[in-house]
């Protein structure tokens, strides 16, 4: 089959979904993470050959989409005392080189980082998951920019024309939380109006409606302290803004930043 976007979702990444991390407060999320076993064994199920990862915690370049440029890609939770939880994969540099290429012709520039770069949690979170359900294949992780959505969906374009261009099947991952302020007591400051910012995003992708997480309110977004949106919105512009497979799986929020695993588009067969 030619190449294409085979799977896009969106999956959180808070670190104490690692049981080794997370211990008793994974019953706290115990729907995020049935969720996102499942979105993971979908992903497998649609046989891709490359999973490319948009993380919010990888290096960000205000004006330059990143990515690790190394032969692989490995990182830990030691941040989180459990070093022993450990993860590598290969790098796919034929798809960056072409993420590369055409990411100049949509007008939008990517940059590598060549020296030894550790994998962050934003990436390594959804990678734990992929890897319990057995994948094993090349990965590519990207860093997302301070620049407009124009320019986030146009390198979403990009990986979409770099993966026919190389005939590759890619799994596109939108790695990010949502709201970090909706409960007192929670990472940051309390928004009592952070709450409105999840419930739009996750009521427009249930509905399939790209132009309803494009089109949101920035100031909503910003007292809403969300860190996924952009990854958000590259895997809208890998899939030409046409969720065609819209599904949320799960949505919650007991720790004060919301949680949401949701699939876009899914290859089945």
């Amino acid at each position: 089959m030619s190449g294409s976007i085979v799977f896009a979702g969106i999956a959180p990444h808070p670190p104490l979904l690692v049981p080794e991390v997370g211990g008793h407060r994974i019953g706290q999320v115990v729907n995020t993470q049935r969720a996102l076993r499942e979105f993971s064994r979908r992903l497998v199920d649609t046989n891709p050959e490359t999973v490319v990862l948009i993380s919010p915690h990888s290096t960000l370049d205000p004006r330059m989409f990143t990515a690790r440029s190394t032969a692989e890609l490995t990182g830990d939770f030691r941040d989180f005392y459990a070093p022993n939880v450990k993860l590598t994969f290969l790098n796919d540099l034929e798809m960056l080189d072409a993420i590369e290429l055409t990411a100049q012709a949509e007008g939008v520039e990517l940059r590598r980082m060549g020296r030894d770069n550790a994998l962050d949690h934003g990436a390594l979170v959804p990678l734990y998951y992929l890897h319990e359900a057995g994948w094993r294949g090349r990965a590519v992780v990207i860093g997302f920019t301070y620049q407009s959505n124009d320019e986030h969906l146009a390198f979403g374009r990009a990986i979409k024309k770099a993966a026919e261009a190389i005939n590759r099947r890619i799994a596109l991952v939108a790695s990010g939380d949502l709201s970090h302020r909706l409960i007192v007591g929670g990472p940051y400051e309390y928004e009592p109006t952070a709450h409105l910012f999840d419930e739009q995003i996750v009521d427009a992708i249930a509905r399939g409606d790209s132009k309803g997480v494009i089109d949101i309110d920035p100031d909503l977004r910003e007292r809403a302290g969300e860190c996924g949106y952009r990854s958000i919105v590259i895997a809208l512009g890998s899939i030409g803004q046409k969720p065609r497979d819209h599904q949320v799986l799960s949505y919650e929020g007991p720790f004060g930043v919301g949680y949401m695993v949701a699939v876009l588009v899914e290859e089945k067969g």
